[in-house]
């Protein structure tokens, strides 16, 4: 099996984690024979995770949060960049230079509408250079909205096992409950949540992030572009504007986001690189 073949196989593995919220490589193995060895299977997937082309796979929830943006400084903001990193209500924070200095997410507020990883496509369907959202009809991605039926003891389970691999026995006996209860309770907890396995074909480091900032009436469109590319993107949506974590290869390629704003597609476009990030909720990366 070539190089392609095995990139091809990995990103098989991703969709079905996503789509069956199973990420047993065994199960996955059973179902889709990729190699006639179960092992050989194993050992691709562990060396995929060694060479950042895939991460460990976790659950994510979507609750509410308010997402704040902090404008251009002429230095960055890292003393107020720790301060926020240290607020325990605050899961997601990253200093900036360029359009924005700061940006946070904090547990509890209304303004945040949407959070997802794309599933990409391998070969490429298209490029930035490529994207192109002429063709589509406008539309707006729909506000996800928290579970409405989760009590305390559910939330205890879903922050103990974001990693959908730990052992409910191990959980059960940290939470003080049994292990058949935290199984009953993480199937319902799984229908509300999906599996956050973003997928970088080249090795997560081996691109370079810039976090997009834009308003549309063709955000559908948007997303739809973001999956034709060969890398997963993050977008998020609060108020009325996205935020896009773009991986480039090398460089930032944003010429066809400049043609869109130009012909009035897109507008408020902003452009920021990030200097330090830290994410409580994906501890690793």
């Amino acid at each position: 099996m070539d190089e392609p073949q095995r990139i091809q196989v990995i990103l098989d593995y991703v969709r079905y984690c996503i789509e069956t919220k199973d990420v047993k490589v065994t199960t996955f193995h059973h179902k889709f024979h990729p190699y006639r060895r179960k092992q050989s299977t194993v050992d691709l997937i562990g060396k995929a995770k060694e060479r950042e082309i895939i991460f460990p796979p976790r659950i994510y929830c979507f609750y509410d949060a308010e997402v704040t943006l902090i404008e251009y400084r002429s230095i960055p903001l890292l003393d107020l960049y720790q301060e926020k990193k240290n607020d325990p209500d605050i899961y997601m924070v990253t200093a900036l230079s360029g359009s924005y200095s700061l940006m946070f997410f904090k547990r509890g507020g209304k303004n945040l509408k949407l959070v997802m990883c794309t599933t990409p496509s391998y070969p490429a369907l298209s490029s930035f250079d490529q994207i192109d959202i002429t063709p589509y009809e406008k539309g707006c991605l729909p506000a996800m909205t928290s579970p409405e039926n989760w009590d305390e003891l559910d939330w205890k389970i879903y922050n103990e096992r974001r990693d959908p691999r730990e052992s409910s026995v191990k959980i059960g006996q940290k939470l003080g409950v049994t292990c058949q209860t935290v199984l009953t309770r993480y199937r319902n907890i799984l229908e509300d949540c999906e599996i956050w396995l973003p997928f970088f074909p080249n090795g997560y480091s081996n691109y370079v992030p810039y976090v997009i900032t834009l308003k549309t009436g063709s955000e559908t469109a948007i997303l739809s572009e973001l999956k034709k590319l060969d890398r997963s993107s993050y977008v998020y949506k609060f108020d009325d504007t996205l935020i896009l974590t773009l991986f480039f290869n090398r460089h930032l390629e944003i010429d066809s986001f400049l043609r869109l704003e130009k012909v009035g597609l897109i507008h408020d476009l902003r452009v920021s690189y990030p200097i330090r990030s830290h994410n409580k909720l994906w501890n690793s990366w």
